[in-house]
């Protein structure tokens, strides 16, 4: 029980640090696949917040056609394979998932691989929803032990991956249960 205890305070503080580009060591394929993922979605979403606001169209696109080629995959999957998988974020940041989403798979750049797209995004909200559940079983000391590894390798880090480390928890985008945010980000910008 205590090493269950030791690999999964491990695999959070490696999740939580690879976030702000330290690297993970002796870190799991799984684990290693979430950073990765999580590494993706933060370039992404630094990539399509200057994207659009450099260039805003007339006309938004239709949502209809992204999914046209996708087969056996409609709206509602979509909107459910989002909800389910993303559940740390909040009502409105799965909706700007979907229609980023959408605008992707709209893209006729995008055709051949709509199918890949769909596939990728069903295996990260797979992964995410797993380790946010994982944590989610701890008990509160657990939590608190895991806290306390955060907050010592927080101290280590440099004051620029710490304003990104804070600034990612206010945001509340990290996979973990919101219990766990609240508490890190407390202990982070504690004195």
């Amino acid at each position: 029980m205590l090493n269950m205890q030791r690999v999964r305070r491990g695999v959070f503080v490696t999740l939580l640090l690879a976030v702000t580009s330290v690297p993970a060591h002796a870190a799991e394929p799984l684990t290693l696949f979430l950073l990765k993922m999580l590494r993706d979605q933060i370039a992404t979403s630094v990539l399509e917040s200057a994207v659009n606001s450099a260039s805003r169209p007339v006309a938004p696109p239709a949502i209809a056609p992204a999914l046209a080629g996708v087969h056996g995959v409609d709206e509602d999957q979509l909107r459910g394979l989002i909800d389910a998988g993303f559940v740390h974020l909040t009502p409105a940041q799965r909706a700007e998932v979907y229609a980023s989403l959408t605008r992707m798979l709209a893209d006729p750049k995008n055709a051949l691989a709509r199918p890949l797209i769909i596939e990728r995004l069903a295996q990260q909200a797979s992964a995410v929803r797993g380790a946010h559940e994982q944590l989610a079983l701890l008990s509160e000391a657990q939590k608190r032990a895991i806290v306390a590894d955060a907050r010592a390798e927080y101290e280590r880090l440099k004051p620029e991956e710490r304003d990104q480390l804070v600034q990612l928890l206010q945001s509340r985008v990290a996979p973990i249960p919101r219990d766990l945010n609240d508490l890190m980000l407390a202990a982070f910008t504690a004195p």
